[in-house]
């Protein structure tokens, strides 16, 4: 590569297209900048002539980026998170204390798992404070997108065709069973899974990977339910199902919430179903210690904890 003068980016034309681009408008984006729309767009102008090639084209009152500037916004969000990441780490803080770390988890996936799987970047010496951001695949990516997160704990991989580069890794490999209360699980016990059909159930949302398997794996029974609950998060379907009124799917990892909360007991293992916990992030390799130290310390582990059921 040349190293001439010419050849630079300029840094400054980057962060101009980089605030447009989440804007998604000149004018919102010249008015926080507090630059003129005619300087703006004349910034924008040159960093294309630099990069010989269009970015945006207009949408109606807005702007939607080009297959070049997709991808040019994939390099400047990394750039700017790093900008913004190195800046929180110096800015008025002991030489010891480490940057924080953004983990983004879908709301599906159990919070005793979650700390299982944080739990060795927290034994780091001087670890940062963890921000932990939840909500489904799509929110987490966008915000990635945004460069607000370091790493995703997802169910599933991320769909095709995303502006974003994400790299998937496989953490571990864990089962799912049936949940419910004393009564239901010696209700539903005998004939299980065949004594299912119609059997009460409080589900995770569509948009849920585990949704989409558990509905594949009641297809392969030749089973229907009847569902009288759809949620969110897993944690409230547990609250719900406490109290008696559906069964509910959970990794196996409920089991040790299930002794110490209320009561709920194991109706059994859905055979042959599994679910995989991903790491999303947006860089191949991780400069971070505590990152590196969850995908080393998690690497396709399988969970295979004894499992409680009902007597």
């Amino acid at each position: 590569m040349s190293t001439n003068g010419s050849a630079w980016l300029n840094y400054h034309h980057l962060y101009y297209f980089w605030r447009v681009a989440h804007e998604g408008s000149l004018s919102r984006a010249a008015s926080q900048l507090r630059l003129s729309h005619s300087t703006l767009s004349t910034q924008i102008r040159a960093l294309e002539e630099h990069l010989h090639g269009e970015l945006f084209v207009r949408s109606g009152r807005s702007l939607t980026l080009t297959a070049l500037g997709n991808d040019i916004l994939h390099y400047a969000n990394e750039i700017f998170r790093l900008g913004i990441e190195l800046s929180e780490s110096v800015d008025g803080k002991s030489e010891s204390t480490r940057a924080p770390l953004h983990l983004g988890v879908v709301n599906t996936i159990p919070r005793s798992l979650v700390y299982r799987l944080l739990e060795p970047a927290l034994r780091l010496p001087e670890p940062g404070t963890v921000h932990l951001h939840q909500g489904n695949l799509e929110q987490l990516l966008s915000r990635m997108s945004a460069g607000g997160l370091h790493l995703i704990l997802a169910e599933e991989k991320p769909p095709q065709g995303l502006a974003l580069h994400v790299y998937c890794r496989p953490l571990i490999e864990t089962g799912v069973c049936l949940y419910g209360t004393p009564h239901l699980v010696r209700k539903y016990q005998e004939g299980f899974p065949q004594s299912l059909a119609n059997a009460p159930m409080l589900l995770p949302s569509r948009e849920s990977g585990l949704r989409t398997r558990l509905e594949e794996w009641l297809a392969s029974q030749q089973l229907s339910v009847r569902v009288v609950g759809e949620f969110d998060d897993i944690e409230s379907m547990r609250v719900f199902g406490a109290q008696g009124h559906a069964l509910f799917p959970a990794h196996a990892t409920l089991q040790t919430e299930a002794d110490v909360s209320a009561g709920l007991e194991s109706l059994g293992p859905l055979a042959n179903l599994t679910e995989n916990i991903y790491a999303l992030s947006p860089e191949r390799r991780s400069h971070r210690a505590d990152v590196k130290r969850i995908l080393e310390t998690t690497h396709v582990r399988t969970l295979t904890l004894p499992l409680r059921t009902g007597s």
